[in-house]
């Protein structure tokens, strides 16, 4: 069961979520909470993964996340007010990773699990804001790490503290067991 707005913010009193900084009354709509954009800003190292004669391969069954991040992650340069620019993915394929502002813990014992996913203001302009990962268990804290790609034709500026997603909270029917993600407590996109 998807919660209202008004149940998200009897969840929040009642201690069963903590979100921080706590959302503002105009964040919520009738079923969401909105988020908003962090400041760190990482991508995948153009340079590192396009070596002349190099070819990078990922065995996914093998996959070690962590050493992949450390590997070829690389933090991006902002503009003076924080702000980062995602041009559109045709002139330059890029995955960006951001995180929200605001730090979620949805608490084991409330039997709340939440989605992320994107605004329709901004999927209309062609930003896709979370790839097939909307899933923050029951359990989860930390801030959500969001996976940015620009499919428009515009130069997309990423202004921190803008409204970037919104967070559906659902009801876990029975019982959970503990959460297992290497992402719990994550402080930076990497996620490391």
């Amino acid at each position: 069961m998807v919660l209202s707005d008004k149940a998200i913010q009897r969840a929040i009193e009642a201690g069963e979520i903590e979100i921080v900084p706590v959302p503002g009354e105009t964040r919520y709509t009738s079923s969401a909470v909105d988020l908003t954009l962090g400041f760190q800003f990482q991508t995948w190292n153009a340079d590192v993964l396009s070596v002349q004669g190099t070819k990078i391969e990922l065995d996914l069954a093998r996959q070690a996340y962590p050493k992949t991040a450390k590997a070829y992650l690389q933090q991006l340069t902002t503009e003076s007010d924080g702000s980062f620019v995602l041009p559109p993915y045709s002139q330059r394929p890029m995955v960006l990773l951001a995180q929200t502002q605001e730090r979620i813990h949805l608490k084991r014992a409330s039997g709340l699990a939440a989605r992320i996913e994107g605004r329709s203001s901004l999927a209309r302009i062609g930003l896709a804001v979370h790839l097939t990962a909307p899933t923050i268990h029951c359990g989860f804290s930390g801030a959500i790490t969001l996976e940015l790609i620009n499919y428009s034709f515009f130069h997309l500026r990423m202004v921190p503290g803008s409204s970037i997603c919104q967070l559906i909270v659902e009801r876990v029917e029975g019982e959970t067991g503990e959460i297992n993600t290497a992402f719990q407590g994550q402080v930076n996109p990497s996620g490391i």
